[in-house]
């Protein structure tokens, strides 16, 4: 068996690569700019409850997001991936880690937004690829949409009025 060692900390073990690399401060700190802290999630249900108020919904054959402008110069993200649309937590995961990983490299599109992931049925069978594309181009829907630049519908109770059910059946008499 050969095994030999290179200068940046590799391994080399016959056919397969083994990356070794001692820890250092430098590999292992992140560039702040490209993390994903607490402030930057949706926690509460009251923020949730928030969002779904008054938001506007961009979507697409595999994602739908709910977008509604914040104060804030950051964006921040919730992940409601249902149960009922995707069964096994395997997906589920899957589904939230793509969802995350384009929220924190496309943040700055992104900023003064906060947003709530929902998925769609199906979503497990569809590659990681297709949905990172998806998922971006629902990004630059939003930044086309210019959605913080327009006037703040008033939350209020919904314009359409009941109609009372009336059947049509012969009298009971």
């Amino acid at each position: 068996m050969v095994h030999s060692e290179t200068t940046s900390g590799e391994s080399v073990l016959g056919q397969e690569q083994l990356i070794h690399q001692p820890p250092s401060s430098k590999s292992s700190s992140i560039n702040p700019s490209q993390d994903f802290s607490k402030q930057l999630r949706l926690l509460k249900p009251k923020e949730f409850s928030h969002v779904f108020a008054n938001a506007e919904r961009f979507a697409n054959r595999n994602w739908t997001l709910i977008v509604r402008p914040n104060d804030k110069q950051y964006p921040r993200l919730g992940l409601a991936i249902a149960k009922k649309q995707l069964i096994r937590a395997v997906w589920r995961n899957r589904v939230k880690r793509i969802a995350r990983e384009a929220f924190r490299l496309h943040k700055e599109d992104l900023s003064g937004y906060d947003i709530v992931v929902l998925g769609r049925k199906g979503m497990q069978d569809i590659d990681n690829q297709t949905l990172h594309k998806s998922f971006l181009h629902l990004i630059r829907k939003i930044r086309k949409s210019q959605l913080k630049e327009r006037p703040i519908k008033a939350p209020g109770k919904a314009s359409h009025k009941k109609v009372k059910k009336t059947s049509i059946k012969g009298s009971n008499k």
